[in-house]
């Protein structure tokens, strides 16, 4: 039933952003579904370009999900500072009010696996050896996707190495399903479809 509805209002979300006149402040606060964090990835992005939320406003939404929700599922890991996304976030709105759009991630909360090296973030791939380090670079992955807009708020869970089918590590621990927390989220994208199915990530 849950799901049903929020199927339901995204549906309604996308249609009312895909119509010619953009919709005004208060007519999208009407449409949108209760919480940011319940949209859709399109409609989130649609929403973001056409200035009817902010990145920063969808940044807080996010990183109060994370706060309530990744302690029971432990999906996200190696969490940046709140205090450098949210100036991320608004040098993003400072970018859209100048006519600056990098994609369709612009403003965008993500994260990817902590397999893939995102420059400052921990990048221990789940692995004791190297639980310190820090990642001087992006990926080849990552920095399309920052160039498409995304800020990296932090890592999804992995196995070890990325080898198994749990999403379990000595350093993080285990990741739980985003249906019951007391069961696996499987792997080795464990941590992005539990952070997904939980609404700790608009895309994964």
């Amino acid at each position: 039933m849950i799901r049903r509805r929020f199927i339901s209002r995204s549906l309604v979300l996308g249609a009312g952003l895909s119509t010619p006149l953009a919709l005004t402040r208060a007519a999208f606060a009407a449409s949108m579904p209760a919480d940011i964090v319940e949209m859709d990835a399109l409609s989130l992005s649609r929403a973001i370009e056409e200035s009817q939320v902010s990145c920063v406003e969808v940044m807080q939404a996010y990183l109060a999900h994370i706060e309530r929700y990744n302690p029971v599922y432990n999906a996200i890991v190696g969490m940046a500072e709140a205090d450098d996304l949210l100036q991320q976030a608004r040098n993003a709105d400072a970018e859209l009010s100048r006519g600056e759009y990098h994609g369709w991630m612009h403003g965008m909360p993500h994260a990817v696996k902590d397999l893939q090296p995102v420059a400052g973030l921990r990048y221990t791939s789940g692995s004791p050896i190297f639980a310190d380090r820090i990642a001087d670079r992006d990926s080849g992955m990552a920095a399309k996707l920052r160039a498409a807009g995304a800020i990296f708020i932090g890592k999804t869970n992995t196995p070890e190495f990325g080898l198994g089918s749990q999403s379990y590590n000595p350093v993080y621990g285990a990741t739980g399903s985003a249906w019951n927390p007391d069961l696996t989220a499987g792997g080795s994208s464990g941590g992005a479809a539990s952070g997904l199915g939980t609404h700790m990530l608009p895309v994964a």
